[in-house]
């Protein structure tokens, strides 16, 4: 009997209201064929919609609870700072992990969480989070100099560049990098399982959402690059069609996102919202105005490196704990009850959890209990509705193992084009966008062909953590006790 193979082709970011429209117009043809001869509809996201946990449950097939990543932040236990997370932060096994043990063969390429390396039965090149090109990303080890040596312009992830002349030029580069690595990949290796993800479309849209979108505050309609991200997907579904040259007739092919995409209209600063409500002090007023320029925190971040990073680091993960940490050092611990972190939770200053924590243990149910209702009511200086569709605690947010490691309470906006952040603000908890022109949405993409897949059909529960599992059903292979998708 034939082998039974799967593929997961991720785009990140991908989302239908840019997708139907083009396949409408015929721009799409490849994403198009794929519609028409597979099921297809949204994809819902993890709660925090972010690649981090959202790639954590789909190549798992548990909810955060379970592999306990809410965010690409990892709060330090027991200080008042938080790090970039890692594929050593994911508590349970990777489909490919999984496979391997089993004798299956397996390739990965470019999965946002996959830095540092595992061994795998297969090859493996790891994607977002990898430091640099002198990092070593593959496996096996010796696949890094053969892969450079094919395609010697190869980029895992494009740098942080204000250009976007510059910007957009390396964006095309790296897509097309990514195809040649490829084509010189793919021959190579037998696998019977391969997971690709196309990340360029995530970049795009954040960086590049207000110049198409014509009702953005930061729209310019002088903009250069109004059909960029009409560009990119386009480009997209030519690398589609150019993976599938290598993927042999019916096998099983899930396409899917992390999450969806929309504009990024403004920001909810949580931390003025807490110091409004007497829950949280900052230690001087005066001494955020004093470091408000990007080139004194520069500095301040720079000195506290006390290991000189590796040559073209760019990690922009690493540089925004960095940053978080300047912030959280302007709160007053001693007067403190509450805070809102960099990982998008809200954590009680809990006496015996936290370094200088003040909040006793039998007050914090009733604190608990007090922040949740109140921010069930917070309303929008914008337009006077509720910010909020979820305020969630802990225990009714997640259920696995891993839960204690994740926020006291999670928020789930009712708009996503609202970003909650842990920034300061000049005494506004409302501010105007600020930052990347576009946010995360909570719906992604799914479509699904191949043998054994029904033809033209919408569906509309699907779920991150449905793919692994689905994945190894269409391998025969069986699921793990701990998936709960």
């Amino acid at each position: 009997m034939a082998r039974k193979r799967a593929v997961i082709l991720g785009l990140d970011g991908a989302t239908f209201d840019i997708i139907d429209p083009m396949i409408a117009q015929g721009r799409l043809p490849n994403l198009q064929r794929l519609v028409e001869q597979g099921v297809s509809g949204p994809l819902r996201s993890t709660l925090h919609p972010n690649s981090f946990p959202g790639w954590s449950s789909c190549t798992t097939g548990t909810s955060e609870g379970m592999h306990g990543v809410y965010s690409p932040f990892i709060k330090v236990p027991g200080a008042y700072e938080f790090r970039a997370m890692s594929g050593l932060d994911i508590q349970t096994k990777t489909i490919w992990e999984i496979l391997s043990e089993r004798g299956r063969s397996v390739g990965v390429v470019n999965v946002p969480t996959t830095y540092p390396t595992v061994p795998v039965n297969g090859f493996l090149v790891t994607g977002m989070l990898t430091p640099t090109l002198e990092s070593q990303f593959t496996h096996p080890p010796e696949l890094k100099a053969e892969l450079l040596q094919n395609v010697p312009d190869y980029i895992i992830e494009p740098k942080r560049n204000n250009n976007k002349d510059e910007k957009a030029a390396e964006f095309r580069v790296c897509l097309d990098a990514r195809q040649r690595a490829l084509d010189f990949l793919l021959p190579k290796y037998d696998w019977d399982f391969l997971m690709v993800v196309f990340s360029i479309l995530d970049r795009t849209q954040h960086d590049f959402w207000a110049d198409m979108d014509t009702t953005h505050h930061k729209h310019n309609p002088d903009s250069k690059h109004k059909t960029f991200i009409y560009e990119m997907y386009e480009k997209a579904d030519k690398a589609v069609g150019r993976l599938l040259k290598h993927i042999p007739e019916g096998i099983p092919i899930l396409v899917c996102s992390d999450h969806g995409f929309c504009a990024s209209r403004y920001e909810v600063r949580l931390n003025e919202w807490l110091k409004e409500q007497g829950w949280l002090t900052y230690q001087d007023s005066f001494s955020w105005k004093a470091k408000q320029t990007f080139a004194a925190l520069k500095s301040k971040i720079e000195n506290r490196i006390t290991v000189a990073p590796p040559a073209g680091w760019d990690n922009a993960l690493d540089k925004k704990a960095l940053r978080g940490r300047a912030i959280f050092e302007e709160i007053d611990w001693s007067k403190t009850k509450v805070f809102f972190g960099q990982d998008r939770g809200v954590w009680i200053n809990l006496e015996g959890r936290e370094a200088n924590g003040i909040v006793k243990q039998q007050d914090y149910q009733p604190l608990l209990n007090e922040v949740q209702a109140r921010l069930k009511t917070l309303r929008s200086s914008f337009d006077n509705e509720l910010v909020f569709e979820q305020v969630l605690t802990r225990e009714e947010a997640f259920q696995g193992s891993y839960s204690n490691l994740l926020p006291d309470l999670v928020l789930v906006t009712r708009d996503p084009r609202y970003v909650p952040l842990e920034g300061r603000s000049d005494n506004a908890v409302f501010v105007a966008g600020s930052t990347t022109s576009g946010a995360h949405a909570p719906y992604g993409v799914f479509i699904a062909c191949g043998d054994g897949i029904q033809q033209g059909v919408k569906i509309n529960n699907a779920h991150l953590r449905d793919i692994t599992p689905t994945a190894l059903y269409a391998m025969d292979e069986a699921l793990t006790e701990d998936m709960d998708g």
